[in-house]
């Protein structure tokens, strides 16, 4: 078989820069000041039934996890050649990883003093640099080594029925947030497939719910040329 299908690489696109993102945060950010570092945390939940925002972080990293252990990786062990064990090792590392700092925020709010938080927000800014190397590595593995053999092992069909039962999986509010991140990540030619077969495959009210939202977060040149691509 010779597919074309990559599940992987702009979704990853979105996640780099939700991690890139944080990243500038967290070195930037005032931990003396309390109201401040309580918003952050807002953002670095864990759990999406206790997360106060649809976008948290950590939230969107862990969700990826689950639906690719949930709906890509069970057929992809037909031609995984002992990857899959790894990456599935992988993710309990990284969400090992998530909890603590998702842990170590919420103990940092408890903190009264200002040098304490600051002290702690240090650490937790490591904490943080450590589980970016670890996560852009296992994306790499992902997309250099996984891609190739899924587009060998099946059809274009197959793997966008796997992707069809991941955008049904996610609620529309967790689906915009990660959008917010994908659009403006992907270059011009990503962006015209993605909005071509969404326009194939969606329905209208879905096709300009997107298409509002990439006008509002990509740069009006690369989004005019993307949407005159497509054909919207």
């Amino acid at each position: 078989m010779t597919g074309t299908a990559d599940l992987f690489t702009p979704v990853h696109k979105g996640l780099r820069a939700m991690l890139y993102d944080l990243s500038d945060r967290l070195q930037a950010h005032d931990f003396a000041d309390l109201g401040a570092t309580k918003t952050l945390a807002r953002d670095l939940e864990n759990d999406f039934q206790v997360a106060q925002s649809a976008g948290c972080v950590l939230c969107g990293l862990a969700f990826h996890a689950v639906e690719e252990e949930a709906h890509i990786f069970p057929p992809a062990q037909k031609v995984g050649n002992g990857l899959i064990p790894i990456l599935i090792e992988e993710h309990h590392d990284l969400s090992r990883r998530e909890v603590e700092i998702a842990n170590d925020t919420h103990a940092l709010l408890e903190l009264s003093g200002a040098s304490e938080r600051i002290s702690a927000g240090t650490a937790l800014n490591q904490k943080v640099n450590d589980l970016l190397v670890a996560y852009l590595a296992h994306m790499n593995r992902e997309e250099v080594e996984l891609v190739p053999l899924l587009r060998d092992g099946f059809t274009d069909a197959e793997q966008g029925a796997w992707q069809g039962a991941i955008v049904r999986s996610f609620p529309p509010d967790r689906m915009m947030a990660l959008l917010s991140w994908m659009l403006p990540a992907m270059n011009v030619t990503e962006l015209a497939e993605f909005m071509g077969a969404l326009q194939r495959g969606a329905p209208p009210p879905v096709v300009k719910a997107v298409a509002d939202l990439g006008a509002a977060k990509v740069d009006s040149a690369r989004w005019n040329e993307a949407r005159s691509r497509a054909g919207l």
